[in-house]
């Protein structure tokens, strides 16, 4: 991999801790970022292990010795919104190494596409980095996608 410069910027989207893993959700307004940060959190603390918001919304990011910490925007660290109901205060964990991108797709969600995806669909680039794991889901399928981003997750941890 090689090294991307050291730099600091933001991103809409949503992140999570879950366990040794940052996991970055982006998506177009609407698309069910935060509802599947919220899932994710609650579905990988019910194995029993740690989960976390990091932020909602807009997360800071930093990348330095090849690889990216992700953090919550400091003006609204400790909020998520919960759509329907409104901003409210939630646990948040300070930083996350970036291990996985996961791109919520409104277009067509999915209609056309491969049962399975080429190797190269599988990770992108990331302000310098390269080969990011990644992972293509359907916007507002929050339990499909949970199921997909843990069994990759544990696919991931068990090589």
């Amino acid at each position: 991999m090689r090294q991307a410069a050291e730099s600091s910027f933001r991103v809409s989207a949503n992140a999570v801790a879950l366990g040794e893993f940052g996991v970055l959700i982006r998506g177009r307004s609407g698309a069910g970022k935060s509802s599947l940060a919220l899932a994710l959190v609650e579905a990988w603390r019910g194995r029993g292990d740690f989960a976390r918001l990091v932020g909602d919304d807009c997360v800071a990011a930093h990348i330095s010795g090849g690889r990216a910490v992700l953090g919550p925007h400091r003006a609204i660290a400790g909020l998520a919104e919960w759509r329907g109901i409104g901003i409210l205060p939630q646990d948040f964990e300070p930083g996350a190494v970036l291990a996985l991108i996961v791109d919520l797709e409104t277009e067509g969600a999915g209609e056309g596409r491969p049962r399975l995806p080429e190797p190269e669909e599988l990770s992108c680039d990331f302000h310098g980095l390269r080969d990011i794991p990644r992972l293509c889901l359907p916007a507002r399928e929050t339990e499909r996608s949970v199921a997909a981003i843990m069994a990759f997750l544990h696919k991931v941890s068990t090589k």
